[in-house]
């Protein structure tokens, strides 16, 4: 009898395994495992959540959401320097609203409750959540893909306008330049335009409005965010670097994460949210059956 126990829940384990982490379908695990599709579905129902096994070091996190339409996020905190025997996810929230500065401050104050070191963290340039860790005596870096972003967004892919062109051509070499390079090239763009960039007209209903509202985003975006474009160059943080605890310049392994998650849940389209939850909670903790 005991036995047969033991090799029942090693059964289902291997199922839960296999429909986690190899994509199968109900009906491919029936059929494998010789079992009717509702003892497949009873046995996957049973699936627990699991704790994260925490490893309190010296971290540079990254910290974003994602959502699953409009009132599912997930603001997940991840160490993207942690080893095969580390924990790669520190922190997850699952939240029914638009994220607050308030749920990335609990996020914060939890990892290092937990004992982790926060040496620095990239983020995606929530304003009130760069504020509240400088607050908290923590260095900011702001995604530099991000930065970019806003970039095309104001000025498109193929401007047209010299000013354009060149304030665009400025804001791709962030990712090879440095504070000093790229502070000097935008001192001199706006040089060269400032007059250009401060041009008014009188609108139909007689307001006064800036010509080049696009481009004044586009510069003044740069600017503002300049103090935290280059973060991961200061040289107390590359002490750090030395030891394998590197600030990253983008939220890119965090939003490859989210993207392979989302994938996993593609699979299991139709489930309830209480068994996705359990299977990223799994995901999270590194549970592979």
């Amino acid at each position: 009898m005991f036995s047969n126990k033991k090799r029942t829940k090693r059964r289902d384990s291997n199922i839960l395994n296999r429909y986690m982490n190899d994509d199968l379908k109900v009906r491919t695990l029936a059929r494998d495992f010789n079992l009717s599709g509702n003892t497949i579905r009873k046995i996957i129902h049973t699936l627990s959540p699991s704790d994260i096994v925490q490893h309190p070091r010296p971290v540079s996190p990254i910290m974003d959401t994602t959502y699953w339409g409009r009132s599912k996020g997930l603001l997940a905190v991840i160490d993207p320097n942690a080893t095969a025997q580390e924990n790669l996810v520190l922190y997850y929230d699952f939240i029914k609203h638009t994220e607050t500065t308030l749920d990335y401050e609990i996020a914060t104050d939890t990892v290092e409750a937990m004992g982790y070191d926060v040496i620095s963290v990239t983020i995606d340039g929530r304003r009130g959540v760069k504020e509240m860790l400088e607050a908290k005596g923590i260095p900011v870096q702001y995604c530099q893909f991000h930065q970019l972003q806003t970039i095309n967004q104001c000025l498109t892919r193929n401007p047209i306008l010299p000013q354009h062109k060149e304030l665009r051509d400025i804001a791709l070499t962030l990712t090879r330049s440095d504070r000093i390079t790229f502070e000097s090239q935008l001192d001199h763009w706006h040089l060269k335009y400032g007059t250009w960039l401060r041009e008014r007209y009188i609108d139909e209903s007689g307001r006064n409005r800036y010509c080049h509202d696009r481009c004044r985003r586009a510069y003044f975006s740069l600017r503002r965010n300049l103090p935290n474009l280059f973060t991961y160059q200061q040289p107390s943080l590359q002490r750090w670097t030395a030891k394998g605890v590197r600030t990253r310049n983008t939220t890119s392994p965090l939003d490859g994460q989210f993207a392979v998650w989302k994938d996993k849940l593609k699979a299991h389209r139709g489930i309830t949210h209480e068994l996705k939850v359990k299977i990223l909670c799994n995901f999270f903790s590194g549970v592979t059956g």
